[in-house]
């Protein structure tokens, strides 16, 4: 496989906070659609296999921009959570004003003058996990906003939710005022504020997946893992059968939530391969 170039640059979003950022360009000159890569929770942008995503986009002629949440609070790096209370104090409407900012950004910001050149002005969103749910509500905001020419998005095991406790569990973390767990990654244990539900309640129109499933239609669509135990399919058959959405669903067999790739890449599975190849063939069509 052919290796294209990458940049690295840390530029701020609209609070100060600084997104770290990993630019992919193909080797044509020719204009170019840009994919926007969206992590998980507990994520970053170089995680497992994000970066392999982002090559795949470049071989096909695609410029690939994927960055850290703001939120995330790993500073750039790729192992800890260097900033726990950064971590602890971020939402869902920040990280999706995050990626406004960046498309933003890629604008107007004198650090990306190159990929503007070469940028064809069409933005195509690629999004894993809870980056599933923040791709389809950014990309609804752009469809409705006119703002730019929103093409296509494609969430892998995508979140069809984001209520992902009981009642007894929401009293517990706001008596508490945080929720801590462990982060089986790093083995550090980790806190989300209350503030995080409290985001998602207040905001429920703007982070309404159903509405964004209702309103992309086939410019949407789902690849998931028949074996998620994370996410489980079934969860988003629930949303598509909720909305009557017209957004496909590709069922990738035999795989889970990473597609069997861990972090770091060891090997590169049958279930990421084939992720790969039917997400970018529906992108591209």
């Amino acid at each position: 496989m052919t290796f294209f170039p990458e940049m690295n640059s840390v530029v701020p979003n609209r609070a100060g906070k600084p997104l770290h950022i990993t630019t992919t360009l193909p080797n044509e000159a020719a204009p170019a659609p840009l994919v926007l890569i969206l992590h998980g929770f507990k994520g970053f942008r170089n995680y497992s296999f994000l970066p392999w995503i982002a090559q795949h986009a470049a071989m096909h002629g695609m410029i690939a921009i994927r960055f850290c949440f703001s939120g995330n609070g790993m500073n750039g790096t790729s192992w800890m959570v260097q900033d726990l209370d950064a971590f602890a104090a971020n939402t869902i409407s920040q990280e999706i004003d995050d990626v406004h900012d960046m498309i933003g950004l890629i604008k107007n910001d004198p650090s990306f003058a190159t990929v503007r050149e070469q940028w064809n002005g069409q933005i195509f969103i690629v999004g894993h996990s809870r980056g599933g749910g923040i791709a389809q509500v950014v990309s609804r905001e752009l469809v409705e906003g006119g703002a730019s020419p929103f093409i296509k998005t494609a969430v892998y095991n995508s979140v069809g939710t984001w209520t992902r406790w009981t009642n007894r569990q929401r009293a517990e973390w706001a008596k508490a005022g945080a929720f801590s767990f462990t982060n089986e990654r790093t083995k550090q244990i980790v806190q989300m504020n209350v503030s995080y539900v409290e985001d998602i309640e207040s905001n429920a129109e703007r982070l309404s997946l159903d509405t964004a499933a209702a309103v992309l239609g086939d410019r949407l669509a789902f690849f998931h893992a028949e074996n998620d135990l994370t996410v489980p399919l079934t969860e988003i058959a629930a949303l598509r059968s909720r909305t009557n959405t017209d957004a496909s669903l590709h069922i990738i067999p035999n795989t889970t939530h990473t597609f069997g790739m861990t972090h770091p890449v060891d090997r590169i599975t049958h279930g990421f391969v084939a992720v790969l190849k039917e997400s970018f063939s529906w992108l591209l069509q």
